[in-house]
């Protein structure tokens, strides 16, 4: 168990595996740093991970654990979006005790963007703005990098029915992204049909490319089909929620590229599995 280097389409795939709070996505886990058997899977933390992610990833593993200890010490950022989330009532009661608890795969973009230094990261779908926030934490630290961000509120009921929530009532995209963190970010609201061709006809070429809004098969289709071509040699696709369909796999597949797949266990009912395509 771990990530390997492997086709997608290959069903033996490894994958990560974590426990969250089934409360809300947000929510502290209930069950933090303890080995949880869950449908035969073992949940554990990413720092037990980072040696499969040093191997796939071609790091160091010195550097990644630099990089998980500089985020587990990113004090000021916890108390920031602390702050942030304190009165939105939809969080009532929730105060992060540390970053670990806002979902393994945050943590992963974190690390990811801190060991490969984009200078161009897009990404579709935003909603309230932690994962967007842990991007440009590892932009700030890296002195380098832009993130272009694309979202659409979900009033689609289609799309709730994916597993995204609504915006806390008042609340506009990318709400909890800490003000300090603001600098290097780029927001465009509107249909990603529209707005990703156009920012990727303007940048050229990008470092990474991150799916995660419409979570239909042809969605998703398309938006990676618009991103490879503009994806640098050695960038990164990621994608979100690829548990949904076969989009990622096919995808993947069809372009003949090494991925790996991550799983967060919310619910005993309920996986989240993120892939990770790197162009060669």
């Amino acid at each position: 168990m771990g990530i390997v280097g492997t086709k997608e389409g290959d069903n033996s795939m490894p994958a990560y595996h974590t426990d969250r709070s089934s409360r809300a996505e947000d929510s502290p886990p209930t069950s933090e740093s303890k080995s949880v058997s869950n449908g035969g899977a073992v949940s554990k933390t990413i720092e037990e991970y980072l040696p499969e992610l040093s191997a796939a990833w071609e790091i160091a593993l010195d550097r990644l654990h630099t990089y998980y200890d500089e985020l587990q010490e990113s004090h000021a950022f916890l108390a920031a979006i602390n702050r942030v989330i304190l009165e939105v009532p939809e969080f009532e009661g929730i105060q992060f005790r540390n970053v670990s608890e806002l979902r393994l795969y945050r943590s992963l973009l974190y690390l990811l963007t801190r060991a490969f230094c984009p200078e161009v990261f897009v990404e579709t779908g935003v909603l309230n703005g932690f994962s967007s926030a842990f991007v440009l934490l590892a932009m700030q630290h890296n002195s380098a990098g832009t993130l272009h961000s694309i979202d659409l509120p979900p009033v689609d009921e289609r799309i709730r029915m994916q597993g995204t929530g609504p915006l806390p009532q008042g609340k506009a995209p990318g709400w909890a992204i800490p003000d300090g963190l603001r600098t290097r970010h780029r927001l465009s609201l509107g249909d990603a049909r529209v707005l990703l061709p156009q920012i990727l006809e303007r940048q050229g070429s990008i470092d990474v490319f991150l799916h995660d809004s419409d979570h239909s098969y042809e969605h998703m289709m398309l938006e990676m089909a618009l991103a490879w071509p503009c994806l640098r040699q050695g960038g990164w696709l990621l994608c979100d929620n690829v548990e949904q369909n076969r989009a990622f796999s096919d995808f993947v597949c069809g372009v003949n590229a090494i991925s790996s797949v991550a799983a967060s266990f919310d619910s005993p009912e309920r996986t989240w599995k993120h892939g990770m395509a790197r162009k060669h």
